[in-house]
């Protein structure tokens, strides 16, 4: 037979936990305008977090950025990049030579951008990785022909379990379940 305090408490948490729902995702936003700066992101950034960097100078000549950033805990990174690359003979922005690394605090390239092409005048690259909690410099740099805009979003995402882990965690179930039928 069940303790009616147990079934209290138990319904109890999973109500808490049904209302407290997911943690609301935060988005760090930088913005430059110049070709060569820097900034460092103050706030930890954890899973269901985004870090976003905006770029738009009239400048020319050498873009380099980095943007230092600190993760709470282990995750999943997606990013994506994109830039305007209008024609040669055109007036638009034209920013070429596009690379995107994350450094991390020993100054190690732990993912780098692959190109993926270009679409509508727009380059456009992307890079996924796993990365754990620590701190780590996004940089950026490229030429500006001539004005510059490029566009970088990062989010992070709590990592996929090994098939491992939902073994364990049936295990463990399929115990608590054994337990529970042995006290009735």
């Amino acid at each position: 037979m069940r303790s009616p305090t147990f079934v209290r408490w138990t319904g109890a948490a999973a109500l808490a936990a049904s209302l407290a729902g997911p943690a609301l995702a935060e988005t760090r936003s930088v913005t430059y305008t110049d070709l060569s700066a820097s900034a460092t992101v103050e706030e930890a950034l954890g899973a269901g977090d985004n870090l976003f960097v905006d770029t738009f100078t009239t400048r020319h000549g050498a873009l380099y950025q980095s943007t230092s950033f600190t993760l709470s805990e282990r995750g999943d990174m997606n990013g994506l990049a994109g830039w305007i690359i209008d024609t040669a003979d055109g007036q638009g922005p034209l920013l070429v030579g596009v690379n995107i690394d994350i450094l991390d605090q020993w100054r190690s390239v732990v993912a780098s951008d692959s190109f993926t092409g270009v679409l509508g005048g727009f380059g456009h690259s992307s890079f996924l990785g796993s990365l754990g909690p620590g701190s780590y410099t996004l940089v950026a740099t490229g030429d500006a022909v001539r004005d510059a805009s490029l566009d970088i979003s990062l989010s992070f995402t709590q990592p996929i379990p090994e098939p491992e882990t939902y073994a364990m965690m049936l295990g463990g179930l399929a115990l608590l379940g054994a337990v529970a039928r042995r006290r009735r």
